[in-house]
C-alpha cells in the first residue's frame, strides 16, 4: 500500500491519497492538488530515501525548494507517507520514520561500495541488509546467499555478490525507477527547450522539476527521430539542428513552434510518458487537459490508461476537466459491466476495447474543496464516480438559462 496524508501545508488543510493503479485529483483551482502530485514524486525519488531519521528538516525542505512548494512548517504541519511496511512522519519537530535502510542506500547511491574490486565489503553489507529485513523475506534470501558463498571460483563469487546486492537493493531498499512527473509548463518546451540548459548554466531561477521535466523531453527526441501520435493522424520529426516538425493529416508540414497550444501541450506530454513508461513506473501528469479540444482530452485519456494498463504501471493525474472524469467513468463503468458475464462483456469490448477497462478497485478519485479540504467521490455502492462532482458547474449554468427562459416568456 502507498499512501500520502497532508494536513496544515501550503493550501491544504487536509488531505489524504491512496496511491492505486488510477488515480485522478479533480477541483477547486489552488486547492493543493499540485502540491500533493508535487509531493509524490517527490517521495519516489532516490534523495528522499537519503534522509537520516536524526536529520532537521533542512534536507527535506531542500526537495521542497526543487517543486517550489517550500511551505512554512507551521505547529499542526504534519506530512505522512507509507509506502509498504514503511512510514515517513514529517512535521516541525522533524523526521521519524521506521525505515532502516538509510545509511546502507546512500552507500549504494554514492558509489561507496560499487567501485571495490574485492567481494568482501558487498559480502559484509549483503549481511547487514538480510539481518535488517522481515524474517519471511530474509530466509529464502539467506539461503539464495549461502548459495553463492559455494561457489568454488573467486571471480564468479565476486560477480554473484555484485548482482546479488544489486538485486536486494533495487527490490528491498528503494526502486531504482523514479516516477515520471509531467508539469503543466511543458507547453514551453517548444520554445524553451534548448535555452533551458542555459538559464541552468547561468543559475537563473527555475525550478528544478522543470528542468528535470527539460532533459528528460531531451532525451525522448534523441531516442526517437519520429514520433507517430496516432490518435491525432500526425507524425512529429525531432531534429536537434534545427526546430522540430510536425506533419499534419493532409501531409502539410509545420514547425512545432508555429503548431496550436494544444498540440505544443500533449507532443512533450506523450514523448516523455512513453519514454518514462516501464513496470511499476508512476507518471504524474498535471493538467492533461491543457488546451485541448474534448475530443483529444477523451482520446488521450484513454491512450494514457491503455499504456499504463500494458505496461502494468500507475497513472496519477490532476485535473480540471470534466471530460477527463467523464472518460474515466465510462471505462470504470465498462469494467463493471463487463465483470457481471461473459456475454456482457463480449458487447461491452464493442464500445470500449478491453484494453482499456478499468477495475473499481484499481481507481482512486479525490475532489478538492477550495477550503484545502479533499474527499473521496467514488461510489462504494455502485463503483462509479459521484455524479454530482461530474461537472457541477455545467448544472449551475443549465439552471441560470434555465430561469432566464423562464423570465422571456413570462412576459
Amino acid at each position: 500500500m502507498e499512501r500520502i496524508s497532508v494536513t496544515d501545508f501550503g493550501p491544504i488543510q487536509h488531505a489524504e491519497i491512496e496511491i492505486k493503479p488510477f488515480c485522478i485529483l479533480i477541483g477547486h483551482t489552488s486547492s493543493g492538488k499540485s502540491t500533493v502530485a508535487k509531493l509524490l514524486d517527490l517521495f519516489n525519488s532516490q534523495e528522499f530515501y537519503f534522509i537520516e531519521p536524526k536529520d532537521n528538516l533542512v534536507p527535506f525542505i531542500s526537495l521542497l525548494k526543487k517543486y517550489d512548494i517550500d511551505f512554512d512548517f507551521k505547529e499542526h504541519t504534519c506530512i505522512v507517507y507509507k509506502k509498504g511496511e514503511y512510514t515517513w512522519t514529517i512535521s516541525k519537530k522533524g523526521i521519524e520514520t521506521d525505515y532502516p535502510f538509510t545509511d546502507i542506500a546512500n552507500e549504494w547511491y554514492h558509489g561507496n561500495v560499487l567501485f571495490t574490486k574485492s567481494h568482501r565489503p558487498f559480502r559484509a553489507r549483503i549481511i547487514k541488509l538480510l539481518n535488517l529485513l522481515n524474517e519471511d523475506i530474509r530466509l529464502p534470501e539467506l539461503q539464495n546467499f549461502e548459495h553463492i558463498e559455494q561457489f568454488p571460483d573467486e571471480k564468479i563469487r565476486d560477480n554473484q555478490y555484485i548482482q546479488f546486492y544489486s538485486r536486494l537493493m533495487h527490490t528491498y531498499v528503494y526502486n531504482e525507477i523514479p516516477s515520471v512527473y509531467i508539469p503543466a509548463e511543458r507547453i514551453l518546451m517548444s520554445v524553451l527547450s534548448k535555452a533551458i540548459f542555459s538559464f541552468y548554466e547561468k543559475g537563473i531561477n527555475i525550478p528544478d522539476c522543470l528542468k528535470i521535466f527539460a532533459n528528460k523531453y531531451s532525451l525522448a527526441k534523441d531516442n526517437q527521430e519520429q514520433y507517430k501520435i496516432n490518435f491525432l493522424n500526425l507524425e512529429v520529426h525531432f531534429d536537434s539542428t534545427t526546430n522540430d516538425k510536425i506533419r499534419l493529416e493532409n501531409g502539410e508540414e509545420i514547425e512545432l513552434t508555429q503548431a496550436s497550444s494544444g498540440l505544443q501541450s500533449i507532443i512533450p506530454l506523450l514523448s516523455v510518458f512513453d519514454l518514462g513508461l516501464d513496470t511499476d513506473t508512476c507518471t504524474i501528469i498535471e493538467e492533461p487537459e491543457l488546451n485541448l479540444y474534448t475530443q483529444v482530452q477523451k482520446d488521450l485519456t484513454e491512450y494514457l490508461v491503455k499504456r499504463t494498463k500494458e505496461m502494468k504501471a500507475k497513472l496519477f493525474i490532476t485535473t480540471h476537466s470534466p471530460y477527463i472524469l467523464s472518460t474515466v467513468q465510462n471505462l470504470l463503468q465498462a469494467g463493471n459491466v463487463a465483470a457481471e458475464s461473459p456475454e456482457k462483456a463480449e458487447q461491452v469490448a464493442k464500445l470500449v476495447s478491453p484494453d482499456k477497462w478499468i477495475d473499481y478497485k484499481d481507481l482512486t478519485c479525490q475532489f478538492f474543496s477550495s477550503n484545502g479540504t479533499s474527499y473521496n467521490i467514488l461510489d462504494d455502492e455502485y463503483h462509479t464516480i459521484g455524479i454530482n462532482q461530474m461537472d457541477d458547474v455545467s448544472a449551475e449554468l443549465s439552471e441560470i438559462y434555465d430561469s432566464l427562459l423562464d423570465i422571456k416568456y413570462n412576459e
